[in-house]
This record gives C-alpha cells, structure tokens and sequence, in this order.
C-alpha cells in the first residue's frame, strides 16, 4: 500500500516537482498540500499522514517549529526536511526537534527515494537474552551531504535499537567536519544482527561494534582505548532551567522599558532601525523561551534503565528473579517532576520486589514461574501524570489498601495521591502526579493584543454571544442563553460590551465553562481556534490571581492562561 504525503513549501513549483517524483515511484500517494507550517498543523490531525515532507525555510511557521510541534504525536508521522546545501545549521536544529531526516535541492530522484524509504526493519531480539552495552562506531560516506546533519540523522536511527543509546562526541577536526559518529547503546541484540543493519542505513559507509561497559553503572570507570569523553552523559536540572526562564522573563520586561524610553525620546514614534532591532530582540526571547521550555518537557523513557535496574538488582540480593517492563514510556512530562519520580522509584521499587514479589524457591515448591515480571504503565490525565504498577499475585503480596506510609508521604509533599486494587492475579498500585510544565489542547483566543490559552478540557462548549443577547442588571452583565437561562458573562479588560458602553459591536465569540454548579460564559475579540501549547505555570502572576500560567505556541509566541475561576470571582 502506498506511503501517504503531507507536503509543505511555500513554493508551488517544489511541491509539483516532488509530487511527480513520489508518485512516478509508486510507492507515495499524496493526500494534501500546504504552503505553510500553521496550514500544515491543521491538515496533519485530520489526514493522518504517513510522512511529512516540509521546506525548511518558510514564512510564519518554518520547518523547525514544524517538526517540533508534530514529533511524538499520535499516530506517529515521519517528518522529512527539505534544505540547501548552505543550510545545515538549520537541518541539524530540525533534527533536534524531531525530524526524522532531510532530503537536498536540487532533488535527485535516486536520493531522494533513498532518503525517504523507512529504515530496515529491525532484528528479532531474544527477550531472554541478557542486556549488554555494545560501543558503535560508524564512518560516513563522505560523498553524502552536510554530514554534521547526516551524522545526527543516523544517531536517531541508532535510537531505534536503544531508545537511551548515548551519544560519544566527537573529535571533529577544525577545519573540516568529521564523518565519524560513535555511540554506545544496550541491547539484547547480537553484534552481528547490529553490524547488518546499521550497514544498510543510507549515507553509512562502514561499520565497526566491540563490547563496552555500561556508561550508567560505571561512570568513572568507563574509557575504551583512545574512546573521546561522553557528551550526552551531561543532565541539566530543571532548577537551572527555570532559571534561565526567569532571566528570560526580566529581559522581556526590559524590553519592554528599552521600547517606551524609544518612544517618549522620537516623540511617539521610534524610528525604523529602532523598530526593527526591537522586534528582532522580541523574537530572539521568544525563540530561546521556546528551546528551554522544549528541553523541560521529556519522555519517561529517559529514566527507564534506572528503574529496571534497581528492580533486578534489588531482587536478585533478596533471592527473587523480578524485572520491570515499561509501557507508556513515550509519555512526555516535566522535567522537574521526572527528576522527583526517578528519585522516588528507586527508592520505592526495591521496597515493592521486597514485599510483593515471591522468593524464588517458594515459588519452586508451589510449581509456579521463579521469573516475575512487573508492569509500569505511565499516562497522561490532563494536567495529572497515571503510573498504575501491576504485581502478580504471590504469596507474600501485602493486603489491598495497605500503602506504604512512608510512599504516601512523600507523594503528598510533590502532590500527588495513591491507591491499591487486589485481584485474583494481579494487584495494582495507582499513583497521580502533577506533571508541571506540560502540553495541553487549548483554545487560542485575542482579547485587544494579548493571546489567551483557554484549556479545551476546562470548555463545555464554544458559543456565539449576539449583542441582542446581553444584558446588565444591577451592574451585572450576563448572557440570555436561547431558553432563557441568564449565564453570567465574563470578560477580559478592554472588551467593552454593546448595552454597557455604548455601541461597540454586533456581538463576541465566547466559551462557556463551569465553576462548580454554575456556568460562566467568557466573551472575546476573536476565538483563532484550536492548539497544542506548552503550559509553564506561573509562580507569582502579579494580576491579583486572574492568570494561571504561560503558554507557549508552536511558533515561538506567547499566550497566557487565565484562572477562569478567578475570572468569574472579580466579573
């Protein structure tokens, strides 16, 4: 069955050129166009593409925030940037947000297909196979474009056989870029089922594998022969991250002083160079906003090792054969709160393979398997993040409702709960979390020049509110819903309504909500739609409690979120 095409260029001509090419192939069929990346967010939820194929440099949104705002998205989608040989800085900043690969103009159709064909498919591993630490070293086809890019694509190839694999810095020379790329991974593979499927990747030229300690459980130990020293190994905190957020946020206020001083000096109207070097400031905060905020959000996958080491580790000193599967662990969240849990878990799980998991030869005698294997599964709830753990049942499994005290002491200082089901088969352990900073399905609405971020899950439903409709009454203005129900109405400041101050419009765009047993309609300027933003919550909002945080959007802009409970105490 043909692979489906999303393509997006803002040059007609491209598009032409790469739809004759992929459909002459056979192997494409193309369900959509788009000259723009905001275009192209809009067609990729509805049309389910197989493969993204986006110009690089674009107006509005470009390639990069493209790739950023599709990457890990359900279903998954293949995105393929499409760049000039001048280009690469911006093809390797692509591939960091979650691009798959880059394709070269002028096309040639030979490359470009061979570019675009999915990766082979990956060798059968045997589960039972012990986990070992293989270090990779693979030589770039020098005949392949902007290796710096190449080299990165291929490392995102080697994450498919570890998702965890670390990446080894280079030694790249001065003047010329290196077309090494080394890496060390964890696989119950053979070295030979790995060797024959890295050498088949496109712009790999020669492979070479040997046996490595684990970086993990022997950082200070760990250094092959003439082997450069780890640069992945390098975690930034999250404190260190809001910092920089914090800084980010006293240069927009400065920003902001630097244009009113410019101002008041022109007489009310700043020069062109001055404008510009304005906006250009503006957007370089947004930009960096936009990478630190990237950065806090992560999968769970990141912490993964570390749990199923401390479960086999922990029941192999105690006489029991347990390990952890994870599912889910594609979940992105906080990293501030994936810092707490890896805290938590290493220490909790090794309590749980203690109490819940059976000794090995007690399972013997009663004729049952000696290998227990335990299941994390991790989802997201809104603005809440689900572990439920599942344990077999065994014989020395503890009572339902019967918690660790100490566990739940420590979920209600991150602010979270927890709970336990016992079944014939299996008993299950439920933990909520907050999940801090995190990407949440919004309304994006304008009110005069600001952006507001209205989570959908906080909306019953988006309405029309007619001038006809309103009315004031004791110095209240609410909503005469078709029906007759009066809904109070809620704005943001500037909006002036028709009956209340004179003419102003026919009517608002407004989203009706709850705040208990009451609903609320809050009226607009204008409602733009849907979006997935980026929400950080606020600290210290400075306007009396009416705004709950800051959304980030996919092009680098900012919206805030208001407190609509708030919103509706001060109407």
């Amino acid at each position: 069955m043909p692979r489906t095409v999303l393509l997006v260029d803002d040059a007609a001509f491209v598009r032409s050129m790469l739809r004759e090419i992929l459909e002459r192939s056979g192997a494409y069929r193309i369900v959509a166009e788009a000259s723009d990346g905001v275009a192209a967010l809009t067609l990729a939820p509805e049309l389910h593409p197989d493969l993204i194929i986006s110009d690089l440099i674009m107006p509005g949104l470009d390639g990069v925030e493209l790739a950023r705002a599709i990457a890990g998205g359900e279903p998954p989608c293949r995105i393929v940037l499409a760049a000039s040989a001048d280009q690469e800085g911006g093809v390797l900043n692509g591939l960091e947000a979650g691009a798959a690969d880059f394709i070269m103009k002028p096309f040639a159709s030979e490359d470009l297909l061979r570019t675009l064909a999915l990766p082979p498919p990956l060798p059968a591993a045997d589960e039972a196979a012990p986990l070992h630490s293989l270090y990779v070293r693979l030589s770039i086809d020098p005949e392949a474009p902007l290796p710096r890019a190449r080299r990165r694509a291929l490392f995102g190839h080697l994450k498919l056989l570890d998702p965890a694999a670390v990446h080894l810095e280079e030694e790249a020379p001065l003047l010329a870029p290196s077309l090494i790329l080394e890496a060390l991974l964890a696989t119950r593979l053979e070295e030979e089922s790995v060797r024959g499927w890295l050498g088949r990747l496109w712009g790999v030229a020669e492979v070479e594998i040997r046996s490595a300690p684990s970086v993990e459980d022997e950082p200070e130990r760990f250094a092959l022969p003439g082997a450069p020293r780890l640069a992945g190994s390098l975690r930034i905190k999250a404190h260190l991250l809001d910092r920089l957020l914090d800084h980010l946020d006293q240069m927009a206020a400065d920003r902001q002083e630097i244009a009113r001083h410019c101002l008041a000096a022109a007489g009310g109207e700043a020069p062109l160079p001055v404008e510009a070097t304005l906006r250009r400031f503006e957007r370089g905060i947004a930009r960096m906003r936009s990478e630190i905020l990237a950065a806090r959000l992560v999968s769970f996958d990141r912490i993964a090792s570390r749990l199923g080491r401390a479960v086999q580790e922990s029941g192999r000193r105690a006489g029991r054969s347990a390990s952890l599967k994870l599912l889910g662990g594609e979940t992105r969240l906080d990293l501030a709160v994936l810092e707490e849990i890896a805290a938590l878990m290493e220490w909790w799980l090794p309590r749980v393979v203690l109490s819940e998991v059976g000794r090995a030869d007690i399972l013997r005698q009663l004729g049952r398997s000696e290998a227990q294997e335990l299941y994390l599964a991790v989802s997201r709830s809104g603005a809440r993040l689900v572990l439920q753990l599942h344990l077999p049942a065994s014989p020395e499994s503890s009572e339902e409702g019967d918690l660790d005290a100490v566990l739940l002491e420590r979920l209600a200082r991150m602010g979270g709960t927890a709970s336990a089901v016992a079944g014939e088969t299996e008993r299950k352990i439920e933990i909520l979390l907050p999940a801090g900073v995190s990407l949440v399905r919004s309304y994006l609405c304008q009110a005069g020049r600001q952006l507001f971020a209205i989570p959908v899950a906080s909306v019953e439903r988006a309405v029309d509110l007619p001038a006809s409709g309103i009315r004031v009454s004791e110095g209240r203005t609410f909503w005469q819903e078709d029906g007759g129900e009066r809904v109070p109405l809620v704005r943001f400041p500037r909006i002036p309504w028709t009956l209340a101050d004179g003419p102003a419009r026919s009517g608002f765009p407004g989203l009706v909500y709850r705040v208990g047993p009451q609903r609320y309609a809050l009226a607009m300027d204008a409602l733009l739609g849907e979006t997935d933003v980026v929400v950080r919550p606020l600290k210290d909002s400075g306007n009396g409690g009416q705004m709950a945080g800051m959304a980030l959007m996919a092009d680098g802009g900012i919206a805030m979120v208001p407190d609509l409970p708030s919103l509706a105490r001060v109407r």
